[in-house]
């Protein structure tokens, strides 16, 4: 095998600075280099020498950047080394993006940064990257810590899965889910999963979707305030009891038309002061007995139209002041003993003073007759 110059300046080098450069321990091998790394390419030239390897197979390198990283400095003599031809395959994309490509490798190992006294403080990182798969295995306990970003990407799928235990994530600030298509949670799913989504649901292919316990457990929401933004229609689809307890005051405004359909009985109680108005006209249809039981009944109408095939009222006591009435009743039963005791003794009353009136009327006319006779 034939050694290039570079090779054997380098083991000159080694071998010159054997004490300062390598460290044999019980513990293992001290490195006092700058960089030191594992390399293995993907393609190995013609020349069975290290210097026409080319491209990432695996590569672990711990300290500084390495020559392998470096581009091209014909000002130094440095040539072009393998790792930087394929900087896109062995650095981290979101790595190349935030330092640029031309300082990709300078800061590969970390910014320097300035000390106490303006001093460039070097930092000594950690590159693996290869070709093929990276396996990692524990049979207890991993940690991961980063004193600043922790950047996870993937160009396909990522999966997060427990066997036997939970999956934590807490912020201590935002936590924010984002995704180009739909989001789904769901609670209760079986192994295998065999759940199939119902014709009704329209979450599509980016919408969201909530399901607990495929529809057989219980979704609670809390809060202080509620905004719903629907700008579409909305569907609520209920089939058991409903009840919606309001503490406060409520507001309604329908802009449209409104449709109510009870199939069942209904019981309503109004415990306060009342204001109904309707700007248009209105038909009220009842196909069976309506019985209306007023304690006290105030009206005044303008103009009122009824016809009334049988009428039933008992009323109390009942004040009403109508301009204009036209009634048509074809039957009518009414049951008011004092209101027709009333107009009984009212019309006869009318009768007496009638006659008392015609026999004032005569006296009078026989007065007056006698007068003039006698005067005569």
């Amino acid at each position: 095998m034939t050694l290039t110059s570079d090779e054997i300046t380098k083991i000159r080098e080694v071998i010159s600075n054997a004490d300062n450069t390598l460290e044999e321990t019980d513990s293992g091998s001290h490195y006092q280099n700058t960089y030191t790394y594992f390399y293995v390419p993907k393609d190995f030239g013609s020349s069975a020498t290290t210097t026409d390897d080319t491209g990432l197979g695996a590569v672990l390198r711990l300290g500084g950047y390495s020559d392998l990283e470096e581009p091209e400095n014909a000002n130094l003599g440095k040539s072009q080394g393998s790792l930087h031809a394929v900087q896109s395959e062995v650095y981290p994309a979101q790595h190349i993006s935030d330092e640029t490509s031309d300082k990709a490798h300078q800061n590969a190992p970390g910014k320097q940064t300035s000390g106490a006294n303006n001093d460039i403080v070097k930092r000594q990182g950690i590159l693996m990257a290869c070709d093929g798969r990276v396996l990692l295995r524990s049979g207890e306990k991993i940690y991961v810590h980063a004193a600043e970003q922790i950047h996870v990407q993937s160009d396909q799928n990522i999966a997060l899965v427990t066997v036997n235990g939970s999956i934590d994530s807490t912020s201590g600030e935002n936590f924010t889910v984002k995704a180009t298509k739909k989001v789904s949670m769901r609670s209760g799913v079986g192994n295998p999963d065999n759940y199939t989504a119902r014709g009704v649901n329209t979450s599509g292919t980016k919408g969201i979707e909530i399901i607990a316990d495929e529809g057989n457990s219980d979704v609670y929401i809390e809060g202080l305030g509620l905004f719903l933004q629907v700008n579409g229609t909305s569907t609520a689809d209920i089939t058991a009891n409903n009840s919606t307890v309001m503490r406060a005051d409520n507001f309604e405004d329908i802009w449209g038309h409104n449709t109510s359909i009870f199939r069942g009985t209904f019981f309503e109680l109004y415990f306060g002061a009342g204001l109904s108005y309707r700007a248009a006209a209105s038909l009220n249809v009842a196909t069976a007995l309506d019985v209306n039981i007023g304690l006290f009944d105030v009206g005044i109408t303008g103009i009122e139209i009824t016809k009334t095939v049988l009428e039933v009222k008992s009323s109390m006591f009942k004040s009403k002041n109508v301009a204009v009435e036209a009634e048509t009743t074809a039957t009518r039963a009414r049951s008011d003993a004092v209101c027709v005791g009333s107009t009984a003794t009212k019309a006869e009353s009318e009768v007496v003073t009638a006659s008392i009136g015609n026999v004032k009327s005569l006296i009078a006319f026989w007065e007056a007759k006698i007068a003039s006779t006698a005067q005569i």
